[in-house]
């Protein structure tokens, strides 16, 4: 599918600006993803985004440029609060983004999600500072760059973060959504694990839904966002690959054979239909095969909590997955089309 330039914007223009303070967040550049240059999809043949437009400049977490993430030039998009705001999300609640939420069919919350959150994998670093009243009301402050909440290293000059805007949503028992937006709009409709630490489900953007699972983490006190650790760098495992189901190899049946599971490993993170998984919750190539992954905190129950996979100097040649309801899969891996 052709793909459409993003519109020039102040959010492109300070792109540079923004993430030399954010140093840490930045992995990808133009030239590491051809898909900015060559008009193809940009997803790293996922084939789960859509709309068009990709940023020029890389991103966050391993992700590439995805198609669909669009960004919307100052007179584009109304933002959350001028378009309705967060997607009511599963419990069937009011979109939360323009207003308080309905309590129609709203339950009491059963977590906490105030603090700072990062999002991963995505093009973009973003975050956000989240605080919850004890109707699970939430209010706060989302940025297209960094995690809001942080004393600035500079107090004279706030603008530590880019493309921030106020937040608002709703918890529902262990689900949340909410969402932020100014020239580009962020929604988000996630279920929380029972601890707090983590968030995982669907992203809307001004461009439309990005169809593959993302996850979001505390961000440190300290921090302007998540640590990428030492993994900026090249890494011979990267690659896209396809998973298929073994049957006779598996118990459970969150996953069917006949169908392909595409996941990507970038950076030391890994992304797609089984879930995003950060640098740190990843053992270390290094360590030899298999890699070790996870287990994290459970958020939705059809997504694995841990990954084995073992590896050989040409990439990855088997996986197996475990999900909190007791489910172990093993797939058979081959290499997405380049």
């Amino acid at each position: 599918m052709p793909r459409t330039s993003r519109p020039a914007s102040d959010r492109s223009r300070v792109w540079g600006a923004a993430l030399s303070l954010v140093a840490l967040v930045s992995c990808g550049t133009a030239a590491e993803h051809p898909a900015v240059a060559d008009g193809s999809t940009g997803d790293d043949g996922l084939g789960m985004t859509t709309g068009s437009g990709g940023s020029q400049t890389g991103g966050s977490g391993g992700a590439p440029p995805v198609a669909g993430h669009g960004g919307a030039s100052s007179g584009d998009s109304g933002g959350a609060t001028g378009q309705g705001g967060a997607a009511g999300g599963a419990t069937g609640q009011g979109g939360a983004g323009g207003g308080t939420a309905g309590a129609a069919g709203v339950a009491p919350p059963t977590v906490d999600v105030s603090g700072r959150w990062g999002l991963f994998v995505f093009e973009d670093p973003a975050g956000v500072l989240l605080s919850q009243a004890a109707d699970g009301t939430i209010t706060g402050r989302g940025c297209s760059v960094g995690a809001p909440g942080v004393v600035p290293a500079q107090p004279e000059n706030p603008d530590t973060f880019y493309g921030c805007a106020p937040l608002s949503g709703r918890v529902s028992g262990q689900e949340a959504s909410f969402a932020f937006g100014t020239s580009f709009e962020y929604r988000a409709v996630v279920v929380v694990s029972a601890d707090g630490q983590r968030m995982t489900g669907t992203l809307t953007t001004s461009s439309g839904p990005i169809l593959y699972p993302l996850a979001w983490r505390r961000v440190a006190e300290d921090a302007l966002w998540l640590d990428r650790g030492d993994f900026m760098r090249a890494d011979p495992l990267a690659d896209r690959y396809e998973l298929t189901l073994i049957p006779e190899e598996s118990v459970g049946t969150e996953f069917v054979a006949g169908t392909t599971y595409p996941i990507v490993y970038r950076e030391h993170t890994i992304f797609g239909t089984l879930g995003c998984f950060w640098t740190d919750e990843i053992s270390a190539v290094a360590a030899g095969s298999p890699l070790r992954v996870g287990p994290v905190p459970g958020t939705d129950p059809a997504l694995p909590h841990s990954l084995s996979i073992d590896f050989d100097g040409a990439g990855f040649t088997g996986v197996t997955a475990n999900t909190p309801s007791g489910g172990r899969y093993r797939f058979a891996v081959a290499k997405g089309m380049p």
